[in-house]
C-alpha cells in the first residue's frame, strides 16, 4: 500500500488499519509511515506550542515532542503486550508493537489537526495557563482516537474493552509523565532564556491543578514559573 493511502486509512478507516495488524500484512509498510506520522504530527503540534515564547523555543518544542511520544511507546508496549495477552488475546509481540504504532500515529494526526485552531487562539491572546489546558485537551482527544484503533482490533466483547481501556489509561499515564519530564513546551514569553528542560517539581497531575486555578484567576503564593 502506497504511503499517502497508509496516511488516509490511520485517519478514516481504523478497522482496516487494525485488521491489518492483527493479521501481521505488510507490518513494516505500515510502521514505516506510521512512525512519520507520528514525528511530523506530534513536530506541528510542538512547534505551535513553541510559539508562544518564539524564538529558539520553536524548534526545541518541535524536536522534543516527537522524541516524548516515541519514548512513551518504548515504555507502554510490553505493558500494552502483558495486558491484552492477560485479557485473551493471542497477539504476538509484533502485532502489539504495531498497533500501538498506528494508534500513535493516528493520535498524532488528530494533534496536527487541532495545531492550527490552538495556534489561532494563542495568538488572539489566549493566556499561559490557559493554552496550556488547551494543549492537554488536544492530547486527550488525539489519544482518545489514537485508543480506537486498540480498541477496534479487540473487538466489542467486555474483555476488549476493558483490554483497550487499561492501554489507554497507561498510555496516557505514561504520556502525561514523560511529556512533564521533558517540559517545558510553553514558555513565557518574559523567560529570560530558553529552557531545555525544567528541574522535576511535582507531577504532571500538580501542574494541571495549578493551571485550572490560575486559568480560574486563583493564584498560589508560591505558584510555579511552568507547565507541560
Amino acid at each position: 500500500m502506497r504511503a499517502d493511502s497508509e496516511w488516509v486509512a490511520l485517519l478514516r478507516d481504523p478497522a482496516a488499519i487494525a485488521a491489518r495488524c492483527v493479521e501481521e500484512r505488510d507490518l513494516g509498510s505500515l510502521a514505516r509511515s506510521s512512525t512519520a506520522c507520528l514525528v511530523i504530527g506530534a513536530c506541528v503540534l510542538g512547534g505551535v506550542l513553541g510559539t508562544f515564547r518564539g524564538g529558539a523555543q520553536i524548534p526545541l518544542a518541535a524536536a522534543k515532542l516527537p522524541l516524548v511520544l516515541l519514548a512513551t511507546l518504548s515504555l507502554s508496549a510490553p505493558a500494552f503486550y502483558a495486558l491484552a495477552n492477560a485479557l485473551g488475546t493471542s497477539w504476538s509481540f509484533r502485532t502489539v508493537v504495531a498497533l500501538s504504532l498506528a494508534a500513535s500515529a493516528r493520535a498524532a494526526l488528530v494533534l496536527a489537526a487541532l495545531a492550527p485552531p490552538l495556534w489561532l487562539a494563542m495568538d488572539l491572546g489566549l493566556g499561559y495557563h490557559g493554552s496550556t489546558l488547551a494543549a492537554v485537551i488536544a492530547v486527550a482527544i488525539g489519544g482518545a482516537l489514537g485508543v480506537s484503533i486498540l480498541l477496534r482490533a479487540l473487538g466489542g466483547t467486555l474483555a476488549g474493552l476493558t483490554s483497550g481501556l487499561a492501554c489507554g489509561a497507561v498510555f496516557l499515564a505514561v504520556l502525561a509523565q514523560t511529556a512533564w519530564i521533558a517540559r517545558p513546551f510553553l514558555l513565557r514569553p518574559r523567560a529570560g532564556n530558553v529552557v531545555i528542560v525544567r528541574s522535576l517539581e511535582g507531577t504532571f497531575l500538580d501542574s494541571v491543578a495549578l493551571s485550572l486555578q490560575s486559568a480560574r484567576g486563583v493564584y498560589a503564593e508560591d505558584e510555579v514559573s511552568e507547565a507541560p
